[in-house]
């Protein structure tokens, strides 16, 4: 009876250990290059591996987003919005949720980078 038991968990942990990684795989950016774009133009394009720590200000009628890079990662310091949003989501972890400022048409997302064998025209 015990050797079924460790049989068992031992199935339950290879299931949870394979889950995990399935999840990291899914969620943990492929690229750590990203685009700062407002209104559907694209301002800059960092790599976050490559970059200093610095602090960008973006204006959009009159109102601003302070962006920083720091230790390589990046975030919304501060934003002259109402609800604050895009400052609450803090650092930009994943590839599948950009941070967002609705009000100010701002949007922080990671770049795919995806290389292709061939090209369709």
């Amino acid at each position: 009876m015990k050797s079924k038991n460790i049989l068992i968990l031992i199935c339950i942990l290879i299931f949870i250990t394979g889950l995990i990684g399935s999840l990291w795989i899914i969620f943990k950016p492929h690229s750590q290059i990203v685009q700062i774009i407002q209104d559907g133009n694209v301002l800059y394009t960092i790599d976050l591996y490559q970059s200093e720590d610095k602090i960008i200000e973006v204006d959009y009628n009159g109102s601003k987003n302070t962006i920083q890079i720091k230790n390589h990662q990046i975030c919304v310091k501060d934003a002259e919005c109402p609800d604050k949003v895009c400052v609450n989501m803090g650092q930009l972890k994943s590839g599948t949720a950009p941070i967002v400022c609705l009000p100010n048409k701002l949007i922080i997302q990671f770049v795919q980078t995806e290389e292709f064998d061939a090209e369709v025209k």
